[in-house]
């Protein structure tokens, strides 16, 4: 059985803001790059303890791959080994 990953083309709703609510996923400060993964749903997406940035990139859960880092990555997924 072949499994695929759905990729996402990030675009301007695939950013979210801090204070929001957000589910499981992996969540990208846009300003310097610190990750957050959230595994439970319906947490409060805090502001960056590392610049104070509000912005976040969003990859949902069902989009995750270790390798997957930044949006260019998105837009052409490294080869899997």
């Amino acid at each position: 059985m072949r499994k695929y990953l759905l990729v996402m083309p990030m675009t301007e709703q695939n950013k979210v803001k801090a204070g929001s609510k957000v589910g499981p996923g992996k969540y990208v400060c846009v300003d310097c790059g610190m990750t957050y993964e959230m595994t439970e749903s319906e947490q409060d997406l805090r502001i960056c303890p590392s610049c104070s940035c509000e912005m976040y990139n969003c990859f949902p859960m069902t989009h995750i791959r270790s390798d997957i880092k930044s949006p260019e990555d998105v837009k052409n997924p490294p080869k899997r080994e």
